[in-house]
Protein backbone atom coordinates (compact mmCIF):
# COMPACT_ATOMS: atom_id res chain seq x y z
CA UNK A 1 0.00 0.00 0.00
CA UNK A 2 1.33 3.25 -0.62
CA UNK A 3 0.95 6.71 1.28
CA UNK A 4 -1.47 7.91 -0.62
CA UNK A 5 -3.67 5.19 -0.98
CA UNK A 6 -3.40 4.93 2.80
CA UNK A 7 -3.86 8.71 3.64
CA UNK A 8 -6.90 8.61 0.66
CA UNK A 9 -9.00 6.35 3.61
CA UNK A 10 -9.34 8.95 6.02
CA UNK A 11 -11.32 10.76 3.70
CA UNK A 12 -14.29 10.04 4.97
CA UNK A 13 -12.82 10.93 8.97
CA UNK A 14 -11.58 14.38 7.79
CA UNK A 15 -15.13 15.04 6.26
CA UNK A 16 -16.62 14.19 9.38
CA UNK A 17 -14.25 16.50 11.26
CA UNK A 18 -14.73 19.23 9.13
CA UNK A 19 -18.87 18.65 9.69
CA UNK A 20 -18.66 18.87 13.61
CA UNK A 21 -15.99 21.75 13.54
CA UNK A 22 -18.11 24.33 10.86
CA UNK A 23 -21.18 22.93 13.04
CA UNK A 24 -20.37 24.17 16.27
CA UNK A 25 -18.50 27.56 14.74
CA UNK A 26 -22.03 28.23 13.18
CA UNK A 27 -23.85 27.40 16.73
CA UNK A 28 -21.61 29.47 18.58
CA UNK A 29 -21.93 32.43 16.50
CA UNK A 30 -25.68 31.80 16.59
CA UNK A 31 -25.52 31.42 20.39
CA UNK A 32 -23.33 34.70 21.15
CA UNK A 33 -24.22 37.50 18.39
CA UNK A 34 -28.47 36.01 17.65
CA UNK A 35 -30.66 35.11 14.57
CA UNK A 36 -29.32 37.04 11.86
CA UNK A 37 -26.26 37.44 13.46
CA UNK A 38 -26.37 41.23 14.54
CA UNK A 39 -23.38 43.26 14.36
CA UNK A 40 -21.14 40.85 13.72
CA UNK A 41 -19.18 43.01 10.92
CA UNK A 42 -18.44 44.88 13.93
CA UNK A 43 -16.61 42.21 16.08
CA UNK A 44 -13.20 40.33 16.09
CA UNK A 45 -15.60 37.03 14.92
CA UNK A 46 -16.39 38.68 11.13
CA UNK A 47 -13.71 36.58 9.86
CA UNK A 48 -15.03 33.49 11.54
CA UNK A 49 -18.55 33.85 9.78
CA UNK A 50 -16.95 34.37 6.51
CA UNK A 51 -15.61 31.19 6.66
CA UNK A 52 -19.10 29.34 7.21
CA UNK A 53 -21.35 32.36 6.05
CA UNK A 54 -22.69 30.16 2.76
CA UNK A 55 -22.94 26.84 4.96
CA UNK A 56 -26.22 28.09 6.54
CA UNK A 57 -29.23 30.50 6.65
CA UNK A 58 -28.46 33.76 8.99
CA UNK A 59 -31.76 34.52 9.25
CA UNK A 60 -32.94 31.26 10.55
CA UNK A 61 -29.70 29.71 11.80
CA UNK A 62 -30.77 26.47 9.69
CA UNK A 63 -27.72 24.68 8.56
CA UNK A 64 -27.11 23.73 4.57
CA UNK A 65 -26.36 19.87 4.41
CA UNK A 66 -25.82 19.73 0.97
CA UNK A 67 -23.67 22.91 0.88
CA UNK A 68 -21.45 21.32 4.18
CA UNK A 69 -20.92 18.13 2.76
CA UNK A 70 -19.32 19.84 -0.65
CA UNK A 71 -17.65 21.97 1.38
CA UNK A 72 -16.47 18.94 3.76
CA UNK A 73 -15.20 16.73 1.20
CA UNK A 74 -13.38 19.67 -0.83
CA UNK A 75 -11.96 20.19 2.78
CA UNK A 76 -10.80 16.44 3.19
CA UNK A 77 -9.44 16.46 -0.10
CA UNK A 78 -7.37 19.36 0.03
CA UNK A 79 -6.20 18.20 3.65
CA UNK A 80 -5.03 15.14 2.17
CA UNK A 81 -2.99 16.41 -0.70
CA UNK A 82 -1.28 18.75 1.70
CA UNK A 83 -0.71 15.94 4.15
CA UNK A 84 0.89 14.00 1.26
CA UNK A 85 2.52 16.71 0.17
CA UNK A 86 4.06 17.47 3.98
CA UNK A 87 5.14 13.40 4.52
CA UNK A 88 6.90 13.13 1.38
CA UNK A 89 8.66 16.26 2.50
CA UNK A 90 9.52 14.85 5.54
CA UNK A 91 10.47 11.30 4.53
CA UNK A 92 10.53 10.97 0.85
CA UNK A 93 10.90 7.61 -0.43
CA UNK A 94 10.44 4.71 2.03
CA UNK A 95 10.39 0.84 0.71
CA UNK A 96 8.21 -0.78 2.68
CA UNK A 97 6.16 2.20 3.48
CA UNK A 98 2.76 1.98 5.95
CA UNK A 99 0.55 4.49 7.38
CA UNK A 100 -1.20 3.21 10.70
CA UNK A 101 -3.70 5.60 12.54
CA UNK A 102 -2.79 5.96 16.13
CA UNK A 103 -6.25 7.97 16.97
CA UNK A 104 -8.48 10.43 15.39
CA UNK A 105 -6.03 12.53 13.30
CA UNK A 106 -2.77 10.78 14.15
CA UNK A 107 -0.61 8.65 12.42
CA UNK A 108 2.45 6.80 12.11
CA UNK A 109 4.78 6.09 9.21
CA UNK A 110 7.15 3.49 8.58
CA UNK A 111 9.30 1.99 6.40
CA UNK A 112 13.26 1.44 5.23
CA UNK A 113 15.52 4.21 3.94
CA UNK A 114 19.14 3.49 2.91
CA UNK A 115 18.98 0.15 5.21
CA UNK A 116 17.52 1.78 7.83
CA UNK A 117 14.76 1.69 9.71
CA UNK A 118 12.40 4.94 9.71
CA UNK A 119 9.38 5.94 12.06
CA UNK A 120 7.47 9.10 11.74
CA UNK A 121 5.10 10.08 14.42
CA UNK A 122 3.06 12.77 12.61
CA UNK A 123 -0.36 14.58 14.73
CA UNK A 124 -2.98 16.92 12.67
CA UNK A 125 -4.15 20.26 14.11
CA UNK A 126 -7.15 21.83 13.01
CA UNK A 127 -6.15 25.39 13.26
CA UNK A 128 -7.67 28.88 12.26
CA UNK A 129 -5.66 31.33 10.19
CA UNK A 130 -6.19 35.13 10.71
CA UNK A 131 -8.07 35.36 7.61
CA UNK A 132 -10.82 32.59 8.78
CA UNK A 133 -9.25 29.42 7.08
CA UNK A 134 -9.53 26.56 8.29
CA UNK A 135 -6.46 24.96 7.98
CA UNK A 136 -3.77 21.55 9.38
CA UNK A 137 -0.56 21.96 10.77
CA UNK A 138 1.95 18.88 10.73
CA UNK A 139 4.39 18.62 13.33
CA UNK A 140 6.26 15.09 13.82
CA UNK A 141 8.73 13.40 15.34
CA UNK A 142 11.21 11.37 13.07
CA UNK A 143 13.03 8.37 14.24
CA UNK A 144 15.77 6.26 12.37
CA UNK A 145 16.94 2.84 13.97
CA UNK A 146 15.07 3.75 17.12
CA UNK A 147 16.89 6.95 17.78
CA UNK A 148 15.09 10.47 17.51
CA UNK A 149 16.52 12.25 14.41
CA UNK A 150 16.00 15.85 13.42
CA UNK A 151 14.60 17.06 10.19
CA UNK A 152 17.71 18.06 9.20
CA UNK A 153 19.70 15.03 9.78
CA UNK A 154 17.49 13.18 7.90
CA UNK A 155 17.27 14.75 5.11
CA UNK A 156 21.03 14.31 5.00
CA UNK A 157 20.51 10.27 4.85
Amino acid sequence: MTIRTALDAFAPELAAQYTSFVTRRIERLIEQFGLGLKNIGNSGQYKSYEAVAALFNRQTGEIRPDRVEVAAAAYAAATIEAWAAKIDQKVGDLTDAEVQALDGARFRITGTKNGSNVVIEQDMIVNVSPKGKLFNQFPARIYVNGKFTSAAAYAKL
